[in-house]
């Protein structure tokens, strides 16, 4: 694992006793956020998420079948306790390894604010197609660098969990690596 990874792994090994409090400090965000994502998913899908933290999202889901993947093994612990309906397993998405044990192929896959973190993200779309029918939906959701300012601002100023440094990527940029 590179460095880059380690810290991030750490990062939020730290953060995952305090996120659902962080998530519950900045309720009408994520309220807004997951009935978008019921809206666009629905209920009784077959979900994978990628980034799942401590799984709140994928339950709000109510997936037939709902499958999180965390780099953080104190989140997926959490996640693991809070919603024992669900799969959980800890891993890097951009291990390859990881990506070739999941089964099955998922209606809806999901990284929520994750694609910052990864080092490649056109090789880590590519490994996700043995996960895929031709009718699997990727939803990929992430915040215009226009809100950094503000965001970094609620991070200092205690309103926003503390994060580390992701890489930056245009919708341009994002939509070309789905090309």
């Amino acid at each position: 694992m590179v460095e880059r990874k380690k810290l991030i792994m750490q990062k939020f090994n730290k953060l995952a006793e305090s996120r659902d409090n962080w998530i519950e400090k900045n309720s009408y965000f994520y309220k807004n956020d997951y009935a978008y994502m019921r809206f666009l998913v629905g209920e009784g899908k077959r979900v994978l998420e990628l980034g799942c933290g401590t799984g709140k999202l994928l339950d709000k889901l109510s997936p037939s079948y709902g499958l999180g993947v965390d780099l953080s093994s104190n989140m997926i612990t959490i996640a693991q306790q809070n919603f024992p309906n669900l799969e959980f397993i800890q891993g890097d998405l951009e291990d390859e390894s990881l990506i070739s044990s999941i089964e099955g192929n998922f209606d809806f896959i999901i990284l929520s604010d994750t694609i910052g973190f990864l080092d490649d993200c056109e090789d880590s779309f590519s490994k996700l197609h043995s996960l895929c029918t031709p009718d699997t939906r990727l939803i990929i959701s992430y915040y215009s660098w226009h809100w950094q300012p503000i965001l970094t601002l609620g991070e200092k100023i205690g309103l926003k969990m503390p994060t580390v440094e992701m890489n930056w990527l245009s919708t341009e940029d994002t939509m070309g690596f789905l090309q």
